[in-house]
């Protein structure tokens, strides 16, 4: 606490906004497990991890290296695939739901009065 470079009220009051922080997050994600599920949870908190590398490169003037860079691709690249894989199961529910009405109202189906 002494060797931080803006003081021990500064030092202190990172701590306790990281505290807070973590614990809107933790809440934040149990609400979409229950709300929605756990991979949408998942999927979000993945969405998130390239954004904070990012705000700490503009807000704290962190250099951007190579490991930060492979992590965003990755991060970003796992969030991609999870909605187009959502794109792909709605078209392939949506396809099916079509078919499925078609042969329902198939007039060999229809009831004879």
């Amino acid at each position: 606490m002494e060797e931080f470079g803006l003081g021990r009220f500064s030092y202190a009051m990172t701590l306790i906004e990281t505290a807070i922080a973590s614990q809107i997050f933790v809440v934040g994600t149990i609400g979409l497990i229950f709300e929605v599920s756990s991979l949408f949870s998942n999927a979000i908190s993945v969405l998130g991890l390239p954004v904070i590398p990012i705000l700490a490169v503009i807000f704290f003037h962190d250099k951007m290296d190579a490991i930060k860079v492979i992590a965003m691709v990755l991060a970003i690249w796992g969030f991609v695939s999870y909605v187009y894989q959502c794109y792909l199961d709605d078209k392939s529910s949506t396809s099916e739901y079509r078919s499925s009405n078609e042969v329902s109202n198939s007039p060999l189906l229809e009831e004879v009065s």
